[in-house]
């Protein structure tokens, strides 16, 4: 049945079962016996049904609601026939120990719904056998042969003590050899069941040897089957049942933060309700499977009980998913939740793609960012030590040419004319290495050359710097100085300014870089090509970038670099 046509339907149950629980309190209240008696069936009959309902409410392809209902109209059944109405006896007569039989069956079948194996099916058969079909001569046979209504009752409850005792059995065997892990869900309904079907049919004889009251046996009877459902809710709400639906197994794997390999292994065992469960992955490289912590999966994970589900992608395999067939008894529930492992393993496998291919975009970019200023730093050379070193040549020469004595006067002049073009160009060709790579900077750090960059400003400028210059990389310290040079530059010459603040901060593995001037502020990253090809520059070395200039108040630039070197 659908979800959404599931659950109206039950709510309309519980209405009716409402109701019925109260027609029968309500005809109790006239009928022959005394009115508790009534009123403890009507109790134990609203207990069954409303685990009932809560448990179909939320596993809907679980068959263990569905078993709880039926038990809940067995214990109508079984205790109409104390209302006193002669069609309502009858029907009393026939199911008046159905209950015991679907106790059998829900206690087989739990926490899954569904029996498995040859003990537990035949048990459960039985069980209904001794409640309907050895049932049946107890309301069948005429009151006036007692010799064999009583060997009826005899074989009914031997077999029926029989079944018990088979239960009870099978029960303690299955917390035996249950996974640790899956105590906590079966501990309190199988503990009680155990209880309760060996007290069930064992009390009514012993407790007849001490000629307790009939009515009082009934009702010690009916309060361990009124355990049974409250046994049962606590095991819910401790995690049993499977859960049926994928999309209950995808929704908890995507609600857990970081979905790491752990968190998806534990977001499956929750929904498939066995917290044995384990998942594996295939190593390519190993040619094995792993566990989350990447070592071997051990030999045990293929051994019955448990079960061995291969999950793949396409045509690859790529994991597997290890569980307690006890526990989960429908595979198909399993490979659903397989598929949904597999849209973990994908994404995970695309999330380290991305974050790899990121990570190669990232040093690309750094490297590009190194060999431009290594490039820097080789022109800034070469102009210092050969250019610039033959235009001193020159100037040299053309003056010893202006100061020979064979000069001629206008030899001298345009002699000595040429020396101070040559040195015109001289030192122009050192503004431009300055501008390329400061000798202050390569020769004595970052601050010092931001401290050139100040002096030589038209305006109020205030530096202060706490950075020690050997723990920067070379990087660092020149991106930090054209990030200076440019804001200071803008400060200048487009923004106005009347004065101008640089701070060098060093914070843990931070270079912190801030420049304030209290010009007329909107400068925005777009308007120029300086302020982007800064942002591209921080952005490469992993830094952040941020620009504070609205108009009429000031600019205000803040970048934070990594320090290491």
């Amino acid at each position: 049945m659908r979800t959404d046509a599931l659950r109206p339907a039950l709510l309309f149950l519980s209405v009716f079962a409402l109701g019925l629980g109260g027609l029968q309190l309500a005809v109790g209240a006239v009928a022959p016996v005394p009115f508790w008696v009534p009123a403890a069936f009507t109790a134990v009959f609203f207990i069954w049904t409303a685990a009932g309902v809560i448990a179909w409410w939320q596993r809907p392809l679980s068959g263990t609601g569905g078993l709880l209902l039926v038990g809940a109209v067995s214990m109508f059944l079984g205790g109409a026939g104390n209302l006193g109405l002669p069609v309502l006896i009858e029907l009393s007569a026939v199911f008046a120990t159905m209950v015991l039989s679907v106790t059998v069956h829900l206690l087989h079948a739990f926490p899954s719904g569904r029996l498995r194996g040859t003990l537990s099916v035949v048990t459960v058969a039985v069980g209904y056998g001794v409640t309907l079909v050895l049932q049946a001569p107890l309301y069948l046979l005429p009151p006036d042969q007692p010799l064999l209504l009583d060997l009826a009752l005899w074989v009914q409850s031997v077999v029926g003590l029989g079944v018990m005792v088979a239960t009870a059995v099978f029960l303690i065997g299955r917390l035996r050899s249950a996974d640790p892990k899956n105590l906590r869900v079966l501990l309190p309904l199988y503990l009680y069941g155990i209880l309760a079907v060996l007290a069930i049919p064992m009390s009514a004889n012993v407790l007849r040897i001490f000629d307790v009251d009939t009515a009082v046996v009934g009702l010690i009877q009916l309060a361990v089957l009124a355990g049974i459902p409250i046994a049962f809710l606590l095991s819910v709400l401790l995690g049993g049942f499977s859960q049926t639906a994928e999309a209950d197994a995808l929704s908890a794997w995507l609600g857990i933060a970081g979905s790491t390999r752990a968190a998806v292994g534990e977001a499956l065992a929750r929904s498939l309700g066995d917290d044995s469960l384990r998942v594996a992955y295939w190593a390519d490289d190993r040619q094995a499977f792993v566990d989350e912590h990447g070592a071997d999966v051990p030999e045990g994970e293929h051994v019955p009980p448990r079960i061995w589900h291969e999950v793949r992608v396409e045509s690859r395999l790529v994991g597997a998913i290890s569980y307690d067939g006890r526990m989960i008894t429908d595979p198909e529930i399993v490979r659903r939740a397989g598929r949904v492992f597999a849209i973990a393993l994908d994404r995970e496998r695309l999330t380290a793609a991305l974050v790899a291919s990121n990570e190669a975009l990232v040093l690309s970019r750094l490297r590009i960012v190194e060999t431009a200023d290594r490039e820097r730093s080789r022109i800034a050379r070469d102009l210092h030590d050969g250019l610039q070193v033959q235009l001193v040549l020159l100037a040299l020469e053309a003056q010893q040419i202006a100061n020979s004595d064979d000069a001629s006067p206008a030899t001298a002049d345009a002699v000595t004319a040429l020396r101070h073009r040559i040195d015109d160009a001289a030192a122009d060709l050192r503004r431009l290495v300055h501008a390329v790579l400061p000798s202050a900077l390569v020769e004595r750090g970052l601050t010092a050359a931001a401290e050139d960059l100040v002096d030589r400003l038209d305006i109020p400028a205030t530096l202060i710097s706490d950075v020690d210059d050997r723990a920067l990389a070379p990087a660092t310290a020149q991106s930090a100085y054209l990030i200076v040079a440019e804001a200071l530059t803008n400060a200048v010459k487009h923004s106005g300014a009347r004065t101008v603040r640089v701070e060098l901060t060093r914070t843990g593995g931070l270079l912190q870089v801030r420049v304030a001037d209290d010009g007329r502020g909107g400068a925005r990253v777009e308007d120029g090509t300086g302020l982007k090809g800064l942002v591209d520059r921080v952005d490469a070395l992993g830094g952040s970038f941020e620009l504070q200039s609205p108009e009429g108040v000031g600019t205000e630039l803040r970048v934070e670099l990594p320090c290491g070197s």
